[in-house]
């Protein structure tokens, strides 16, 4: 009972420092949006080699978007590690009586709740710039698509959050874990 506790306190910490920084929710959104905007509407009557004339690139162009969003705000939750190095935080949770388990599944669980968030903000912020479903299912497909869509979203934000804080607990400086968290995303990035 006290692991279980301790996870939903540390859950709770991170969910509630995202919800009380409106710079850090609109920062999410801020890039994701400019690739939506720029490219969505740049590229939308331009000739894509491998894609049908008659796809819509918005539609093309957001599964994509919420894939970048998910990968980077999931690995740099990792990063709150090494702040709560620096001002004694971590020191602080180490010394209670609960196991070390119960610590990182709180960490993770709190980052793939707020990356989560982020990538569904930006999922619903898509249907303003003309993201529409494919019409020709059936709604009930439809539903069952977003449910899927959300399964593999939290799964990508528990996988990648899992991936920063082992990194970050590894690391000394914030510098560091950056470099490190680049070298390792950016080639998940291009290569997607």
């Amino acid at each position: 009972m006290v692991e279980l506790r301790a996870i939903y306190i540390l859950w709770l910490r991170d969910v509630l420092k995202y919800r009380r920084a409106r710079e850090r929710q609109i920062g999410s959104l801020a890039m994701p949006l400019m690739f939506l905007l720029f490219l969505g509407f740049g590229f939308s009557g331009a000739s894509i080699p491998g894609l049908n004339s008659r796809t819509d690139y918005m539609k093309f162009l957001v599964p994509g978007i919420l894939g970048m969003n998910m990968l980077f705000g999931s690995m740099f939750s990792g990063i709150s590690v090494l702040w709560d190095k620096e001002f004694g935080f971590l020191k602080e949770i180490m010394v209670a009586p609960v196991s070390r388990v119960s610590i990182a599944l709180g960490r993770i669980a709190g980052g793939g709740t707020t990356s989560l968030i982020q990538g569904l903000l930006l999922f619903v912020v898509s249907f303003l710039l003309g993201f529409s479903f494919n019409t020709s299912f059936s709604i009930l497909h439809n539903v069952f698509g977003v449910f899927m869509m959300i399964i593999f979203m939290a799964l990508i934000a528990l996988t990648f959050v899992s991936l920063g804080l082992a990194f970050a607990s590894n690391m000394r400086d914030a510098q560091g874990f950056e470099m490190i968290i680049n070298f390792v995303m950016f080639p998940l990035f291009f290569l997607s």
